[in-house]
This record gives structure tokens, sequence and C-alpha cells, in this order.
């Protein structure tokens, strides 16, 4: 069964970023906050801001700490877990020094993503002049479909929180586990083996849509509900997959516009938006469908 590390536990929403559909394609800081107020009323622990699904790369550090500074002042009863991903230490360093001034629950660090491969010295030279940066508790970012492989090793070597394991690799989160550190799943797959295994939470695509479905999920696999946690986990996977029709950062900005009105954009280059025959209204009645709860 997963552990209370310090607090940092359950659904934590890979929160999607608005842009505006101009020519500009300007970060919409409103509709970013009013999708979060929405998120905050839905049972979720909290959101984490500019990862993967955010597009954190295609955020400048003005636009970040703009939205952040506007999140904080909101006061909204969900924790904020900024995701650092600037590639190189002087950036890095500014945005931590920013983030000193607010109540982060914790900052995901992304490991610098274009020299590879990278020696384990040279990561953890990385890191521990980001962990003398900053009061908050430091969650390490593995996502090797992208960015440099941050080995067990290393996290178990750190004074950080633990991981947020987007590899999925096997025997990786068990390393983690068993050197005392913390897990948060990067996938809703398979959600109860990674809950009951010991991962504190998740950081959910999904929940920008469809938050009670996870949360619902996640309750089940805390209580040892074995039955309806193995087959809201099932039915967490054919929900995963109508989102994948299309770019899923499109879709899923399109899908939660659909559940809460406010208008979230589209997405940046190089990414490209959900086309115009795109029909979230058909996928959520099928989601529904698929959950029992139709109308």
């Amino acid at each position: 069964m997963s552990e209370d590390h310090g607090g940092i536990r359950g659904i934590y929403v890979a929160s999607v970023t608005p842009f505006r559909e101009d020519a500009s394609l300007t970060l919409d800081v409103r509709a970013y906050v009013e999708h979060v107020v929405w998120l905050s009323e839905s049972g979720v622990r909290g959101i984490v801001a500019f990862g993967t699904n955010g597009e954190g790369p295609s955020v400048s550090l003005r636009e970040k700490m703009e939205v952040l500074e506007e999140l904080f002042a909101r006061g909204l009863p969900v924790d904020v877990v900024p995701t650092v991903a600037q590639g190189n230490l002087p950036e890095t360093l500014e945005i931590l020094r920013f983030l000193e001034e607010y109540p982060a629950r914790a900052i995901m660090v992304l490991p610098p993503y274009y020299f590879k491969p990278v020696s384990p010295e040279g990561l953890a030279s990385f890191y521990e002049r980001v962990m003398g940066a900053t009061r908050h508790p430091v969650i390490l970012y593995h996502v090797p479909k992208y960015a440099v492989p941050v080995p067990p090793e290393l996290v178990e070597r750190l004074p950080v929180w633990g991981v947020k394991d987007s590899g999925g690799e096997p025997g990786y989160a068990e390393a983690v586990l068993a050197s005392g550190k913390g897990v948060l799943a990067g996938t809703e797959d398979d959600l109860w083996r990674r809950i009951t295994g010991g991962s504190s939470g998740v950081v959910s695509a999904l929940a920008n849509f469809v938050p009670e479905l996870i949360v619902e999920t996640y309750e089940a696999a805390r209580s040892g509900d074995e039955h309806r946690g193995r087959a809201l986990s099932e039915r967490l996977k054919e929900v995963r997959a109508m989102t994948k029709e299309h770019d899923s950062r499109a879709a899923l900005k399109r899908l939660a516009e659909a559940r809460h009105g406010v208008p979230l954009g589209t997405v940046r280059p190089p990414l490209v938006p959900a086309p115009d025959g795109y029909d979230p209204d058909r996928v959520l009645r099928a989601v529904m469908k698929t959950w029992g709860k139709e109308d």
C-alpha cells in the first residue's frame, strides 16, 4: 500500500496550458487559473504546472512566473507543484529563487535534456545546486522518453522527496521505494498496481477533464478494494485510449473545455491542434458510458 511521504499523495493534475487561438498564441492566464479553480472543486490533491502535458518547454520563464504568481495569489485549496524544465542552470536557479516567496507544495525538476549521455556525477552536480537554492521539497522528473534518465541510485543519494516516474521501466519504482524515497506515478495505466505497489499518487493527464474518475480509482486502491480498484483501473485504460486519436495535449484542452466551458485555446508549435472535426462531446459521452455514468 502507498505511504504518505510528507503529505505528497493523491491525485495531481498534469494541468494543461491555454494559448489563445490567434496569431499571437499568447498564454491565457485567466483561463489557466479558471481551469485550476474548477479542478480544485473536484477532489484532486493538487496540480503540476508546466510539465509535459502543460507544454512546459514551450512556455517562457516570464510566462511561468506570471501564471504562478496569479495562482498563489488566489489561495486555492490545492497543492501547486511547479515543474522546472529550463534545460540550463542559470534559469533553473532564477525560477527557484522566484518560488522561494511562494508556498509551493514541492518543485519538480527535469534534468537538463540536451546533452546525452550524462554521467551520474554531472546529474548530481546539477541537482546539488538545485537543492542549495530552494527550501521546497524537490521531486526529480524521470521521463526518459524526452529527457536524460534519472537513475534510482541518484534518487537515493540526494536529499530529495523522490521521483515522478514517467518511464515505467520494470523495477524502477520499486528501487526508488526501497531507498525510502517517494514515487508519483506518471501515468494512470494500471493505477491499482502502482498505488498498491507503494506509489504515493499519480500525476494524471486525464484528470484535466475527468478528475472525479481518477479520484474514484485512487480511493478504491487506497481502501484496498481489490475488485473495484482493478475494475476501475481497466476502465481508465479505455479512457486513455480515447484521448490518443490526436495530440493528447490538444485533445485534453478540448475535452476539459467541454466539461467546464472555460476556453482553453490551442497548443503551441511544434504541437498541432485537434482538427476542426474533432468532437469532444462525443468523446465525453463515450467516456461516461465506459464508466457507467450515462445520463
